[in-house]
């Protein structure tokens, strides 16, 4: 009898402050592994000062240290994914189809997975859930995180959404990252 396999999900999104010119979804799927990339991004926070702060209050110089250490974690190779979409407001709807698609990517066969996004309201994740399930994707809960600071994987993706954001926003520093990540697979443009 086959396995079904368990996937652990953690999504942020950003961009609803410019009114749908840009938005940028991340996602980190993960597996059994989870336990130990969480003592690795704990321990990478710690050694880049970045801390267990959101990207935009963390000191530029302590930000560019965790992306460096992010980029050389082999461990987090093609687990990271991010879409930038333009010219829309359907905010919830954009995050469900990005997470679809960052899932179907990282599944075959039987799986549940357990989904954490950030900053949604009850009612946006029910939005979310039902969007997730038109995709057909096999959902088994979908959890709100309401305070990022407490958990390392969120920090992860809101690190990643406020990475593509600076790129896009023309930050060569950040271009340059962005770009150091996607060739070295550690991140997936969708």
């Amino acid at each position: 009898m086959p396995v079904r396999r368990k996937l652990y999900v953690y999504i942020d999104e950003s961009g609803q402050d410019t009114g749908g010119i840009m938005f940028v979804v991340s996602v980190l799927v993960l597996q059994e592994e989870r336990g130990r990339i969480l003592e690795i991004l704990e321990a990478i926070e710690e050694r880049s000062k970045k801390g267990n702060v959101k990207w935009r209050k963390a000191r530029r110089v302590h930000r560019q240290s965790y992306i460096t250490e992010i980029a050389r974690c082999v461990d987090l190779h093609s687990k990271i994914f991010f879409e930038v979409f333009s010219d829309s407001k359907k905010y919830i709807e954009l995050t469900s189809y990005a997470a679809a698609k960052a899932i179907l990517k990282n599944t075959k066969g039987d799986y549940r997975v357990t989904v954490f996004v950030d900053g949604f309201k009850r009612r946006e994740i029910e939005v979310f859930t039902k969007g997730l399930r038109d995709l057909r994707i096999k959902t088994r809960k979908v959890r709100g995180i309401k305070r990022e600071e407490n958990n390392a994987f969120i920090r992860l993706v809101d690190a990643i959404c406020g990475l593509v954001r600076d790129a896009y926003e023309d930050n060569k520093g950040a271009k340059t990252a962005l770009d150091e990540l996607k060739n070295k697979r550690i991140i997936t443009e969708l």
